[in-house]
Formats: structure tokens, C-alpha cells, sequence
């Protein structure tokens, strides 16, 4: 690292501090206007904000190893989950989440369910989600960091998370969700720039494309090569159970906190309306899925030829490798700056999102039920600290074998309680007992299936195995609890029903409601499904135009292509018709002020 290397990355940092400033004000008025950005967020921001999450320190090392490990297909292990559950939360559970108007998922059990159960689980899930499940998360993305940092920079890891923490913590517990999103934007921008430069840079360097592929059929092998450039399944670690478990996962992932609940749906009900949450959610899908990784992609694939198998002890530090050998002076600053980017954007969404359950979902109703706007606003700023320091222990003793638990956080950690994201809006049955049962009993015995049982060895168990058997254990026991225990008082799931209006089967609750409504709300559900499927073909036939070229299959991009224009048209034309695009102009209106908060 140079002077101009250190000034870029300084001039980053000071961006990021003045923004926080900036919405400082802003942010203090209200719990609201903190954590959902006083339902204001238009539909680019919710978009360029989710993406820069999912886009933390580990994207470029992650992609990257991945790619140079298993090929084009590589990335199959997030890419089919998420070209379902993407499109299905655009244009399901973005529109319900941002109905229910409320500030935290935790929020629902006292919408959702009755009683002083739910009432009490809702501060129990809080407090596992904000002391538990996000410390581990943000652990993990800070090793991710080290990972991608540490070879380039040459400092210990708990050395950089200390570095980027200071600003970090300054500009998001000054500035809130509104601080958070909108430099979200920019940081995305930073990172995806400098990766974009790199990619021609480095592959001049080693002679052209037609010397990298001439080199991975040398150093792999014939056969290993042709697997390595497949474009359609099967290849080695991609059977067909694996891959039915991705899409089994993908279908019900709008459960997963990682997925499209979470700090996703806290963007969904942080938009200005329904339609703003569903187009945002749309274009992140398109981020998401494909602009963000055609860089590594590339990158991978050289890499490829670069490090023949064996060569490299720890694969994720192979994007590290690439950039400190490479990048010029200038850009590696840029590129530095960048991953503290993707990892800050990712760690101030998750400060916030756990402040937002401390706050909202525990210190309000069960603490100090009766204090002003501005005390808990506060009180979210210290938990945003609070949680922030936990992580650096997780970090620090805990996370070892990025691969592996790069599959347990987006993949296993959840598998449990996936049911509920259908279970909780299509079946009126479910009640508190059931939801509480996958949380208690399935997270510990995720950990114990992935982690001590060995799962997580790929070599001795397929990933299909552990994850179905994860999922299929927690259907049968959500809904044996279920039955075994009493229904909701049909008149919460009626007020339920009357605000989020879900498909499904909602027998007793919709009996009594107007023909005419029910009418409306089987034609809106069918109108979803068909949505749905053009999505879901839209994000597949997507992703392969953009990777069949990478390894010459031309016919295969040719009929992708044509099937991405046709169902992407057909999609947007059925969202012009119903005025969803026309209703991203409309005014937004102050709905925070009264719906209230938890």
C-alpha cells in the first residue's frame, strides 16, 4: 500500500463519517424514523441497500473460491435458493411485510398469535436474534474479512475489524436505517467499480483468456476441465437430491433471517408503499444474482489457471492473492476501500437490525414501557455498540473454515424453521406454540446435525443430507406442536388476515368476509403464482446468459437469452397493466405516524 493507496481509502472513510452526520437529526426523532427510515425509502435505495448487505467482506473471496473450486456452476450452492426465493419475495412477502406495518419481525407474534405466550416469545426471539443468531452472523462476516484483507494489508485480523469498527459504529448509531441505506448505495458502488478495473488488468497479465483456458486443460486434466466449464448439472458436489434441497430451501427462504425476513423485510417495511418494497426487491434480484458476481466470476476462472489444485492452503484468500500481485497503485486502494466497504455496509444493517429487536421487541415492552421516542432511540444506539463488541469475540475465537460456514449461515443455521414462511401466512392453524417449538428445538440442533455430527464434511455427507433432515424434522414437529395445542382466537388471525390478506388456507378466518373480497384475493393469488414462475425463469435463464459465454457454450446462451428477454417482458408488461411501476411516483404518505411502533 502506497500514499495514494492510504489517501483513498482515508477519503472513504471521512464520506462515510459525514453521512452520518448528515441524518443524524433526522434519525433521533422517532423509533421509526430510526429504524425504518419513517416509511420513506424509495424503491433504488431499498434495492442498492439490500445488495450491499448481502454483499459483505466475503463476497469477492467467497465467489472467487468458489468459482476456482467448483467451475461455473461453482456458485450453485447460493445461486439456487436464490433464484427462488428472490423472485417469490418480490412478489409475495415484500407486499406482506410492508402491510403489516411493523418495525421488526418480532413484531408479528403479536399480530400473528395472542396472548401472553406470544407476547413473552416475542422478547425471548429477540433476544436469542440480537444477542444470539446476529453476534455469530456478524462474527462470521468479520472473519470474511480478515480472509480478504489480511493477506493484501498484512495485519492480524482482529487488527482490521478494529480499523473499519470505530467509523462504522460512529456513522450507524448516528444515523440509523436512513444513514445505513443510503451509504449502502455508494458503498456497493465502490466495491463493484474497483473489482469491474481489476478483472481486464489481471487478465492481460496472464496472456488472455485463450491462455487461461489453454492452462486449466493442462494443469486439471481433460476431463476436469469439461466438468470445470459446465454450465447445466450434474457436476461433481450438484446431484439431483443436492440440488433439490436448494430448491426445497429456496422455496420456503423467505423464513430465514437471512433471507426474506430479516433485515430484507426491514428494508420491505421501511419502503413509502407495497409497490415500492416489491420493484426494489425486483431490482435487487437482478443486483444480487448476477451484476454483482460477473467480476469474480471472471476472476475465479483465472484463477483457475493461476494456482493449480492443491497449490493454495486456504482458497479464500485466492482473491486477496490476485489483487495484492496485480493491482496497480491507486487502484488497490480503491479495491481495500472497497471490501470495507461491502463489510461495512453489511455490519452497520446488522447493527441496526439487532438494535431494532433490543429496542422494539424487549427494553420497550417488557423494561421501560412508557419513555419518549428519543430515549429509546438512544437506547438503540448503545445496543447497536453493545452488539457490535460481542461479534469481535465470535470473530476472534470462533470462526474458523469459511467454507463451511459459509453453508451453515446461508444454508443450514435455518433449515428448522423454514416451514413457518409459508406456515405463518397460508395456514390459519399455526399457532405460537408451533412457531416457538422450530426456534428452541431447531437451532441447537442445527449446530449440533452441521457442526459435531460431522455434516459439515462434505466428503463423508452430501449437503443434501444434512439439510433435508434439518427440514424435514422441523415440519413434522411444527406442526405436531401445533396440533397438539390450542388455536389462536379467531379474532387475531380476522384482524391478521384483514391487514396482510395472505392466500392460503384461511377457512374459518375468511368465512364470514364479503364474496366479493375472497373473489379478489383468489384472483390476486393466482395472478402471484404466475408472477412467481416468470421470476423464477427470468433469474435462471439470466444467470445462464452470463455464464454459458465464460465457457463457450453458445448455443446454451442463445436459447438463455431468449428465454430471459421473453420472461422478463412478459413479467414487466403483467406489473405495468396492474399500475405497479405508476405507483412508485405516488406521494408517500406519513404512515409512521399512525400505525406507531411495537
Amino acid at each position: 500500500m502506497r500514499n495514494l493507496d492510504w489517501a483513498v481509502v482515508g477519503l472513504y472513510f471521512l464520506f462515510m463519517l459525514v453521512v452520518g452526520l448528515y441524518f443524524m437529526r433526522r434519525a433521533s426523532r422517532s423509533l421509526a424514523d430510526y429504524f425504518v427510515s419513517g416509511r420513506d425509502l424509495p424503491w433504488w435505495v431499498i434495492a442498492l441497500s439490500a445488495v450491499a448487505t448481502y454483499t459483505d467482506a466475503g463476497l469477492a473471496p467467497a465467489v472467487t473460491m468458489l468459482t476456482y473450486q467448483g467451475g461455473l456452476l461453482g456458485n450453485a450452492v447460493w445461486w439456487i435458493p436464490y433464484v427462488v426465493w428472490m423472485p417469490l419475495g418480490a412478489v409475495l412477502w415484500s407486499k406482506y411485510w410492508r402491510r403489516l406495518g411493523t418495525v421488526t419481525s418480532a413484531e408479528l407474534f403479536n399480530i400473528r398469535y395472542s396472548g401472553r405466550v406470544a407476547h413473552t416469545y416475542r422478547g425471548i426471539y429477540a433476544v436469542f436474534m440480537s444477542f444470539g443468531f446476529i453476534v455469530v452472523l456478524m462474527g462470521y462476516v468479520s472473519g470474511w474479512l480478515g480472509a480478504a484483507l489480511g493477506p493484501i494489508l498484512g495485519w492480524e485480523p482482529l487488527s482490521l475489524i478494529l480499523f473499519s469498527a470505530i467509523v462504522t459504529a460512529a456513522y450507524t448509531v448516528a444515523s440509523g436505517l436512513s444513514g445505513v441505506a443510503y451509504t449502502d448505495a455508494y458503498q456497493f458502488g465502490i466495491f463493484l467499480i474497483g473489482n469491474i478495473i481489476l478483472v481486464p488488468i489481471v487478465l492481460f497479465a496472464v496472456g488472455g483468456m485463450e491462455h487461461v483456458y489453454q492452462t486449466i486443460e493442462v494443469t486439471r486434466g481433460a476431463a476436469e476441465a469439461e466438468s470445470f466449464f459446465r454450465v447445466l448439472p450434474p457436476v461433481r458436489g450438484l446431484d439431483a437430491l443436492t440440488i433439490f434441497a436448494f430448491i426445497v430451501q429456496g422455496l420456503f427462504f423467505a423464513a430465514s433471517p437471512t433471507g426474506g425476513e430479516g433485515f430484507t423485510a426491514q428494508r420491505f417495511m421501511a419502503a413509502r408503499n407495497e409497490f415500492h418494497a416489491q420493484v426494489g426487491q425486483l431490482f435487487n434480484a437482478i443486483l444480487t444474482l448476477i451484476v454483482r458476481v460477473v467480476p469474480f466470476l471472471f476472476l475465479g476462472v483465472i484463477a483457475a489457471a493461476l494456482y493449480a489444485p492443491g497449490s493454495v492452503t486456504e482458497p479464500g484468500e485466492i482473491w486477496a492473492r490476485m489483487v495484492r500481485t496485480y493491482a496497480p497503485v491507486g487502484l488497490l486502494g480503491l479495491l481495500v476501500a472497497g471490501i470495507f466497504a461491502a463489510y461495512m455496509s453489511t455490519i452497520s444493517t446488522l447493527m441496526n437490525w439487532g438494535a431494532s429487536y433490543i429496542v422494539n421487541d424487549f427494553y420497550k415492552p417488557f423494561v421501560r414501557p412508557s419513555e419518549s421516542e428519543r430515549h429509546y432511540v438512544w437506547v438503540g444506539r448503545i445496543g447497536s455498540v453493545v452488539i457490535f463488541s460481542l461479534s469481535l469475540f465470535v470473530a476472534y475465537y470462533f470462526v474458523e473454515g469459511l467454507r463451511a460456514w459459509f453453508l451453515f449461515i446461508n444454508s443450514v443455521v435455518f433449515a428448522f424453521i423454514l416451514p413457518l414462511s409459508w406456515l405463518r401466512f397460508f395456514w390459519w392453524r399455526l399457532n405460537i406454540y408451533g412457531e416457538a417449538a422450530a426456534l428452541i428445538i431447531g437451532l441447537p440442533l442445527s449446530y449440533i446435525v452441521w457442526f459435531p455430527l460431522g455434516f459439515s464434511n462434505e466428503q463423508a455427507h452430501p449437503f443434501w443430507q444434512g439439510f433435508l433432515l434439518l427440514f424435514g424434522l422441523g415440519f413434522v414437529t411444527i406442526v405436531a406442536v401445533t396440533y397438539l395445542t390450542r388455536p389462536e382466537r379467531i379474532e387475531t388471525l380476522c384482524e391478521f388476515y384483514a391487514r396482510c390478506r395472505p392466500p392460503g388456507f384461511w377457512g374459518p378466518v375468511v368465512k364470514d368476509f364479503d364474496p366479493e373480497v375472497r373473489r379478489e384475493i383468489r384472483q390476486e393469488t393466482v395472478t402471484d403464482v404466475i408472477d412467481c414462475v416468470l421470476g423464477v425463469i427470468f433469474c435462471t435463464s439470466a444467470i445462464l446468459a452470463v455464464i454459458s459465454p465464460l465457457g463457450r457454450h453458445w448455443g446454451i446462451f442463445a436459447a438463455a437469452l431468449a428465454v430471459c428477454l421473453i420472461s422478463g417482458g412478459i413479467f414487466i408488461v403483467r406489473w405495468s397493466r396492474r399500475g405497479v411501476f405508476r405507483s412508485l411516483s405516488a406521494k408517500p404518505p406519513n404512515e409512521h405516524a399512525e400505525l406507531g411502533v411495537g
